[in-house]
């Protein structure tokens, strides 16, 4: 039988040139490198999370094993530190990694046994990479390091080479790879204007410490925008936080250490296996030898020092400080109030950010939705500002604008039922649909392509500009803001922020998505029923453009008729509430805990 290469990953030094190969998925064939792996012989194995039944299993299995190792974790955190804290403690700190960690690991477990499930004969590069260089210094650090080729092949490395796989191969070694931008830096470099602001806040803090320390609420990263931020400390008597710290410890991986640690769990199956015998080995650094060390930082931090409430939209989930803060606060009696901060929230059949939110917080603020099940929603509408968008007098504008979503290649997001990262090259084809549909079309010159600033090797513009060398591509990096104000209509191509802030504005946009991969839960179908029936939501490109084509000339008509009017005033005070007065709302709530 003939030796094929197995390539895990985007890194060219893995590959063989001269070999048949077989891509782990399509995150290894970056577009601008077509010219190298358009010339292997090669095949691309099916993404296991394609079928959408797949996918829900998985989810509802992955989320028990995470509940028990959570409960595991938190004994062995305490042990080694000394410490009696809760789970929901440990939960609150470690709980993104955790979940991000497992959902990683066992999305890389099956594309690998999905592979080696063909029994060709393989052989796969393999580079000596150090340990240690693998293991993050906190949440912000994993998020970074989780969507790199390096991270990747490593853990891709690790599962091939086990004791459940390594009898399946042929493994050579590499010894160094070129141009290595592997990064576990989180932080960008500071603006002349946030450098000064902060320089601003060092010079006040002995004058402002004194004061904020003494505070009675926390209000930090609420999604109000900082303006309504401001005004909701000031009218709860507070000197309001505006800027969350950035820290960075000298770390040394201590496997002594992490070899005290044990865990148990007793694994039932050999996935677990591998994720008991590795999952000790990658905690970030700042839960275990750091840990004192970030306390300390936390407990000296110019924030109040015995809040009764936190509020936040965003301050946990990536967050290293703002989780320990939290974990801390809330072990000695505060109360969470969190709101939401984002799209998909209340519709997808799961959603891992507001599984977690919701288990954490006490009060939990949604942009309209409901669950009478659970007391602690409170449907307030949604937190964001929108003042810039409902401004636009988008009737005089003649400009139709794609957005494209920004997402990593490998699956490196928390779980819910959207697509994942690998699945992209089917929403870009997608896309790339939209724009052939209305390319010899009168429209044809009035669509603008508007990129995210976040890239994550996709080639966006090249690949717009291949099959469109005309179209008009805006890179992402001014403010969304600016491209709509040239803007009559807005094409919303993923669940996401975007098109609840356009719709609760009032402003025209049409929505497509795929929805065998953007999975419901059956409580929203019926709203995206109503919007599909007045053809704003659209399940194909062919039926979106053709709709896009017989109101080009006649957008406000459509848009401002009655039944697609009430289409959009049902689903916004479902999901897109507009609240007048949500500053005294969140006012009182927050008052509502000193009685």
């Amino acid at each position: 039988m003939n030796q094929k290469t197995l390539v895990s990953t985007a890194i060219e030094e893995t590959w063989t040139m001269n070999n048949s190969t077989v891509f782990l998925g399509e995150w290894c064939k970056i577009f601008n490198r077509k010219d190298i792996w358009g010339k292997i012989n090669h095949e691309v194995i099916g993404y296991h999370w394609n079928k959408s039944e797949k996918l829900i299993k998985d989810i509802e299995y992955i989320e028990r094993l995470i509940e028990e190792l959570t409960n595991d974790l938190s004994k062995s955190l305490n042990f080694i530190h000394n410490k009696n804290y809760s789970n929901q403690y440990w939960k609150i700190l470690c709980g993104h990694w955790l979940s991000l960690f497992c959902h990683s690991l066992f999305d890389r477990w099956e594309t690998v046994e999905s592979a080696l499930s063909k029994k060709d004969n393989y052989l796969t590069n393999i580079i000596n990479i150090d340990h240690s260089e693998m293991v993050p210094e906190n949440i912000e650090s994993f998020v970074l390091m989780c969507h790199q080729d390096k991270w990747n092949h490593y853990i891709f490395s690790e599962i091939l080479s086990s004791d459940f796989f390594k009898e399946k191969l042929t493994f050579k070694n590499i010894y160094k790879i070129k141009n290595d931008t592997f990064s576990k830096n989180p932080y960008h470099p500071l603006s002349p204007i946030k450098k000064m602001i902060l320089n601003l806040l060092k010079f006040l803090n002995p004058i402002t410490s004194l004061i904020r320390k003494k505070q009675k609420y926390l209000i930090c990263e609420s999604y109000l925008g900082k303006k309504n931020e401001i005004l909701l400390n000031l009218s709860l008597g507070l000197l309001p936080l505006t800027v969350t710290p950035r820290y960075q410890f000298d770390s040394i991986y201590d496997e002594n250490i992490r070899n005290r640690i044990h865990l148990s769990f007793k694994p039932k199956n050999n996935f677990e296996k591998f994720l008991i015998d590795n999952l000790i080995k990658h905690v970030p650094l700042a839960f275990i030898e750091n840990y004192k060390n970030v306390l300390n930082y936390v407990e000296n931090i110019n924030w109040p020092q015995n809040p009764k409430v936190i509020f936040t939209s965003h301050f946990i989930d990536n967050k290293t400080i703002g989780s320990l803060y939290t974990a801390e606060k809330k072990e000695k009696g505060a109360k969470l109030i969190h709101g939401q901060h984002g799209g998909a929230y209340g519709q997808n059949l799961f959603h891992w950010y507001e599984s977690f939110e919701r288990s954490i917080s006490d009060k939990y603020l949604t942009w309209g939705w409901k669950d009478y099940e659970d007391k602690k929603i409170v449907p307030l509408g949604i937190l964001k500002t929108l003042n810039e968008i409902k401004k636009i007098k988008y009737k005089n504008n003649n400009k139709i604008i794609m957005i494209i979503r920004p997402k990593e290649r490998y699956s490196s997001t928390a779980l819910d039922t959207r697509s994942r990262g690998p699945q992209l090259k089917k929403y870009h084809e997608d896309c790339l649909k939209i724009g052939s549909l209305i390319k010899n079309t009168t429209i044809s010159k009035n669509l603008i392509v508007r990129l995210h600033e976040r890239k994550y090797g996709w080639c966006e513009e090249q690949l717009w500009n291949t099959q469109f060398p005309d179209i008009e591509i805006d890179k992402g990096h001014s403010p969304v803001i600016q491209t709509l104000q040239k803007a009559k209509i807005i094409i919303y191509t993923y669940n996401a922020t975007g098109y609840l802030e356009l719709m609760a504005s009032n402003f025209p946009v049409l929505l497509q998505w795929n929805v065998n991969e953007n999975i419901n839960r059956e409580s929203c179908n019926k709203f995206f029923k109503e919007l599909e029936d007045v053809k704003i939501f659209h399940k194909t490109p062919e039926s979106l453009t053709n709709h896009l084509i017989s109101i080009n000339n006649n957008v406000e008509e459509w848009w401002k008729s009655t039944n697609t009017q009430l289409a959009v005033k049902n689903f916004c005070n479902n999901f897109a509430k507009i609240e007048s007065n949500k500053i005294k709302k969140i006012r009182d709530l927050i008052k509502n805990y000193d009685n």
